[in-house]
Order: structure tokens, then C-alpha cells, then sequence
């Protein structure tokens, strides 16, 4: 039934917390701020199927994701739409996945409690990706890297961004 309203692929997983990025350079997670006590947010996403037509072919067949991440220990919770390109290596079942689009945060927008994180504006940009394994033809599992920022549009003094890293499963609608 999920496959006639477009409906790809259902994903949820677990998210690490807190984490910062080495040089504010994208994927490149800083190995001190990595702590394996911190799985407190629950991820999930729905993915759907873009017509396929001239536009959306020239622009890479993405899907569109529709997920979010929430938090169990009083931080931010986020929603996010993005864009989503599958890239197949070769016949391996391995698969990459860069993401881009936006998302909106219940987090602390200037003036957070020690631990938190000053994000400035509630509205972010938002790009990530996935690296993954095709188990089945229905089912997957992937190690994913989600970030968000205002990238210098709101108050550069309060630009802490979120970054999560996570292990997620999917299931292909067929």
C-alpha cells in the first residue's frame, strides 16, 4: 500500500550525540568528541520516488527523504526534508549517499545551558550522507553522518551546528 503514494524505503536507526566536526570540514568527525555512552536519539525516514522524467533524471534520480531525529535526553530534536542520490559500487551491493536539503530544530537558538548548543536560527540547512549495504532485495543497513547549520545566515556567534552519526536499517517497499 506504501509503494502507491510513492513510498520507496522506510529507514530507522540509532544516532551518536554531540559530536564536532575537524575544521568545520563536512564527514570529518572529530575522533575526541565521539563517545559511545551518548546513543540518545532515535532516527527515522520515509523515502519516495520522484517521477521519473527528463528534469529529474538530468538532476541524478533523487528521492526525496522525509525524516527526523529525536532526542531523549532534553536536546535537539530535528525535522528535516532533503534530497537523496543512491550511488551503487559497481555490482557489491555496497551503495554511498549524499544528502542536501533543510531542516527545523526545537534547540536553543542563542544562550544554551552548559552542553547545549547555540544553533541561531530555527530553520537550517541540512546535508549528510550514508554509506550502506544491501543485505536483500528489501533490506539495508548504513552507518550515516546528519548536520545542520545556518551557514553564516543568522547570528555568526551562534552557529554551534548538530551533528549526529548513526547506524540505521531500511526497508525497501516492493
Amino acid at each position: 500500500m506504501a509503494r502507491q503514494f510513492g513510498v520507496s524505503e522506510l529507514r530507522a536507526g540509532v544516532m551518536l550525540d554531540d559530536l564536532e566536526l575537524q575544521f568545520g570540514f563536512p564527514f570529518a568527525v572529530r575522533t575526541d568528541s565521539v563517545d559511545f555512552g551518548k546513543w540518545q536519539n532515535l532516527n527515522a525516514e520515509i523515502l519516495f520516488d520522484l517521477p521519473d522524467n527528463t528534469f529529474t533524471r538530468l538532476a541524478g534520480s533523487p528521492r526525496i527523504s522525509l525524516g527526523g531525529t529525536l532526542n531523549f535526553t532534553g536536546k535537539e530534536s530535528y525535522a528535516r526534508l532533503a534530497s537523496v542520490w543512491h550511488v551503487p559500487i559497481f555490482e557489491t551491493g555496497v551503495f554511498v549517499e549524499p544528502m542536501i536539503g533543510g531542516m527545523v530544530h526545537n534547540g536553543n537558538l542563542h544562550n544554551a545551558p552548559p552542553g547545549g548548543r547555540n544553533l541561531g536560527c530555527r530553520f537550517l540547512y541540512f546535508y549528510g550522507g550514508n554509506v550502506g549495504y544491501d543485505i536483500s532485495k528489501t533490506t539495508t543497513i548504513m552507518a550515516t553522518f546528519e548536520h545542520g547549520s545556518h551557514w553564516g545566515q543568522c547570528d555568526p556567534k551562534a552557529n554551534d551546528g548538530i551533528n549526529r552519526l548513526g547506524v540505521r536499517v531500511g526497508w525497501k517497499m516492493q
